[in-house]
């Protein structure tokens, strides 16, 4: 039986979720993908361990056999790196396409997390959460619909250029659904293994820290943010970096702790809801076009977790 704790939790990470996508958007205006990923990733690495050390135990690792903490650490390496990756991708389709577009395409994690939840955990993939989550996903695809091409605009190259980018844009999206599927599966395995999820969540992040430093000795891009040409986008950086410390930091583990309560299926099908708190804020905040099918996609949100709740 769902608990009420679980779905708080889950909102709670659904709305640092949103505002982070935001943040994201805002600072990559000023920096460069690979660049933004390295100097986050430290913040977040130090972010995660402040965290660790006040709601975390590391002494699992004293319990631990041979084998337990060789299967730890697999997994947690696993989760690091597929977020990170996913995370990079996500950024280069940030600058293809709008993050209204770019993060509820995202959310086609949920086609992967139902298969690799049944497999790896036994989960049970009810109707009534497929139905809503079908519900969900609609209301996703709906507020990613392109807009109209403008009729001021007949300049055919610029109009290849947009479909183009629009292209790439969802395909690494897309490619950032499955990574960021993979990622949260392996952490919660990572979780069960270990019974402890800031601590856990710190030694993923830490490895995928080591993974990135490692490719900045054969790529120099990603150590740019150091350069002193770029001390006047700092504050991006850092805007990036704290949104990043909120987002990997505490709601990524808030979602694990609702996932052992509630289950990965039915947690990840509610965290489908984020793209809407995304789109909210951007109204509210950033000021962006309200459009038509907005409200389409609050009714089909609507009817989805109706029929996930309640049935």
């Amino acid at each position: 039986m769902p608990e009420l704790i679980g779905y708080i939790l889950t909102l709670d990470a659904l709305f640092t979720w949103g505002i982070a996508s935001l943040v994201y958007k805002y600072g990559l205006g000023k920096t460069q993908p690979k660049a933004t990923l390295f100097f986050r990733i430290l913040i977040v690495t130090l972010g995660t361990f402040i965290f660790a050390l006040i709601f975390g135990d590391f002494s699992f690792f004293a319990s631990f056999t041979s084998q337990e903490l060789v299967v730890f650490l697999f997994v947690s390496i696993l989760s690091g790196i597929s977020v990170t990756i996913g995370d990079l991708l996500y950024f280069k389709a940030l600058k293809k396409i709008d993050a209204s577009r770019a993060y509820p395409l995202t959310q086609l994690s949920l086609v992967f997390v139902y298969p690799l939840a049944f497999i790896f955990f036994g989960e049970q993939v009810i109707i009534s959460i497929l139905i809503g989550g079908a519900f969900i996903l609609l209301s996703v695809f709906v507020l990613s619909t392109q807009d109209k091409p403008n009729r001021d605009i007949s300049n055919s190259e610029v109009i290849q250029k947009a479909n183009k980018n629009l292209i790439v844009g969802v395909l690494l999206s897309i490619g950032t659904a499955f990574l960021w599927a993979i990622s949260y599966v392996s952490f919660n395995q990572a979780r069960i293994i270990s019974n402890e999820v800031f601590a856990s969540n710190f030694v993923r992040i830490a490895l995928a820290t080591i993974f990135v430093a490692t490719l900045g000795f054969f790529r120099r891009d990603y150590y740019e943010a150091f350069k002193k040409e770029n001390k006047p986008h700092l504050k991006y950086y850092l805007y990036i970096g704290i949104a990043g410390a909120l987002s990997l930091g505490l709601a990524d583990s808030l979602f694990i702790m609702a996932v052992a309560v509630n289950g990965l299926v039915l947690t990840a099908t509610i965290t489908a809801n984020t793209p809407m708190v995304q789109q909210t804020l951007s109204i509210l905040i950033l000021k962006e076009k309200f459009r038509k099918r907005f409200i389409i996609a609050v009714l089909l949100l609507i009817l989805g977790n109706y029929i996930i709740l309640f049935f």
